[in-house]
């Protein structure tokens, strides 16, 4: 089983036919669905077939009842979820422009009344966890005890991390094994300018890989600082690239928690954020296995 830390997001999309530059344009497409980089990331991992199971605390509105019936829909277990009143989902507003680039607004005062659920179940959560995946922007507090207890236990910890330094998120950043995060976040990071820069500055003791994604340009990976390689990324029509670094992170822990290598683990996220940047709007947003080994193939 991929157990996942986040949070949960309500998201409000607008699809529009021109680019952002052009200042106005046509809505082609409206519509509301549930998100999150854990949530889109475990979504993905239960449409492989394979266990997924959200370890959060989860408010009791209108809102986080639907996002309740959300996870039970895409097949995420909520065995180790905890109902406590304020942990709504957070509120977003995503704008999708030509060629599936996005926009997103987003308010997250209800991470403020979001905390970790009772010990017991972090414990039980991570008993049963093949592998942990956390989004270190939106953890709760104490999340990175949860780390140290997955690495403890020998479970490796797949990190997502896309913006905000902060002292938290870089403690974060410090303690997980596998590190999954944009190249432009790891040049935020370290002040470094190259793949190879960023992962001698970002290597530790206990780090067992550093992956750089790259968009178009595709994915730098590290099983050492001076152990680089590069998997180019899958040519394809994006239509909304919402999503696509989740994919990346649920395919890329999917390979671990089968032993697959470092180029294979980069390899099959690739192909999950291919499949999801290239999806029709207003379709279910997840990463097939038939769909993937197209590319994979």
């Amino acid at each position: 089983m991929i157990v996942g830390l986040g949070c949960l997001a309500h998201d409000h999309i607008l699809v529009t036919e021109t680019t952002w530059e052009s200042g106005k344009g046509r809505v082609l497409h409206t519509e509301t669905r549930f998100g999150g980089n854990v949530r889109n990331a475990l979504a993905t991992v239960a449409a492989l077939d394979h266990g997924a199971a959200y370890l959060g605390s989860i408010g009791l509105s209108a809102s986080s009842e639907e996002a309740m019936a959300d996870l039970a829909a895409h097949g995420i277990s909520v065995e180790f979820v905890e109902r406590v009143a304020g942990a709504d989902p957070v509120m977003s507003r995503i704008t999708v422009t030509a060629g599936g680039e996005r926009y997103i607004a987003f308010d997250d005062a209800p991470l403020a009344s979001t905390p970790l659920p009772r010990e017991e179940i972090v414990e039980a959560a991570l008993a049963a966890a093949g592998a942990l995946l956390i989004d270190a922007c939106v953890a709760p507090p104490g999340s990175l005890r949860v780390v140290e207890q997955a690495r403890e236990r020998g479970v490796p910890v797949v990190l997502d991390a896309e913006r905000d330094p902060s002292p938290t998120v870089r403690a974060l950043v410090a303690a997980s094994d596998h590190l999954v995060i944009p190249l432009a976040f790891g040049e935020m990071l370290t002040g470094a300018t190259t793949p190879a820069e960023i992962a001698d500055a970002l290597w530790s003791e206990h780090r067992s890989a550093i992956v750089l994604t790259e968009g178009t340009r595709g994915v730098h990976g590290f099983a050492a600082p001076d152990a680089g390689l590069h998997v180019p990324a899958f040519v394809v029509e994006a239509v909304d690239t919402t999503g696509c670094g989740d994919a990346f992170h649920a395919g890329y822990a999917w390979g671990l928690v089968f032993g697959a290598d470092l180029a294979e683990c980069m390899r099959i996220g690739s192909a999950a954020a291919a499949v999801l940047a290239a999806l029709p709007a207003g379709v279910r947003r997840v990463a097939t296995r038939a769909a993937m080994d197209r590319y994979l193939a």
